[in-house]
């Protein structure tokens, strides 16, 4: 952490907005922090700061305008990830470091993630993840989630027993095999599941099993993977900081929802979903950031 007094004078050293703007492209192209520091010149500090604003900021941006959203059909469904170490790798199980999932719920139609949480895979944080969906979607709405058991619960208690459907899908996988069709040897990280069937039921009222997936979201789960450098899997770039890693989840989730375009969709899921006229530049993030901390310290 920072004194004051190097706050003070961290805030009169800031990029100009062309190159944070240049420093949010690298960062959301899956560049580590480090590898941003060297490319353009400047602190490992100055990387960190633009990831913390941006993701305070886009953070209340998201939680003030995904409100009564009109959703047709919406997935839910957890990702794992650790911060600091592994959680089977630590002798006494700390609340700030091991392993963490990222819950999430994405619009299936216009691919906007308009809730997300931080936490561990428990049933309060599960709980709260799906009060949060409730809050922001209007009724009607079919929901999909995987089979874990707690959803049936959250979702009772939030939603209540009417003016929803909601089904699970079950992915069934077969054996690792290698690309000559041999099978993986046990105990080895090596050999590819190929999905066999996907089991479909409904649990409220009388979702259509024929359009209900969790394919979308698992989907975005890549994205993840691919764009967030926290994510990725056996490298040094994950989160050390607990806070740091959320923020940095808030940053990618801001990006994607308003300023990447969907290939499919062909514009951003925040346009897709009424929300914005047009999608936002890198600039515009920049310019939101600053009004945000503008009015908080106002």
């Amino acid at each position: 952490m920072l004194s004051d007094s190097q706050e003070r004078y961290m805030a009169n050293k800031r990029l100009s907005k062309e190159k944070q703007a240049l420093v949010l492209a690298a960062l959301c192209e899956g560049a580590p922090i480090r590898a941003c520091a060297r490319m353009f010149k400047t602190g490992k500090g100055t990387i960190t700061r633009v990831i913390r604003e941006t993701g305070e900021a886009f953070t209340d941006y998201m939680d003030a305008n995904f409100r009564d959203l009109p959703c047709s059909r919406i997935e839910m469904d957890e990702q794992w990830q650790y911060v600091g170490a592994h959680g089977s790798r630590l002798i006494n199980q700390e609340k700030e470091r091991g392993d963490f999932w990222l819950w999430r719920c994405i619009d299936a139609d216009t691919k906007l993630v308009f809730s997300h949480k931080v936490g561990k895979r428990d049933w309060w944080t599960g709980n709260t993840f799906v009060e949060d969906v409730r809050n922001r979607v209007k009724l009607p709405v079919q929901i999909a989630t995987d089979n874990h058991r707690p959803y049936a619960f959250h979702i009772r208690q939030h939603f209540g027993y009417e003016g929803y459907a909601y089904g699970t899908e079950t992915k069934v996988f077969g054996e690792p095999k290698l690309p000559d069709g041999t099978l993986a040897r046990l105990g080895r990280n090596e050999g590819v599941r190929k999905m066999q069937t996907a089991e479909r039921k409904a649990v409220v009222g009388s979702p259509d099993l024929e359009n209900l997936t969790t394919s979308h979201v698992e989907r975005a789960f890549l994205t993840v993977r691919q764009e967030l450098k926290r994510f990725e899997r056996k490298t040094l770039g994950y989160s050390k900081s607990l806070d740091m890693h959320k923020l940095a989840v808030a940053l990618h989730f801001g990006v994607y929802n308003f300023v990447r375009k969907h290939h499919t969709l062909g514009t951003t899921p925040a346009v897709a979903a009424g929300l914005e006229e047009k999608p936002w530049s890198l600039e515009k993030v920049v310019e939101m950031t600053q009004a945000y901390f503008q009015r908080k310290e106002g």
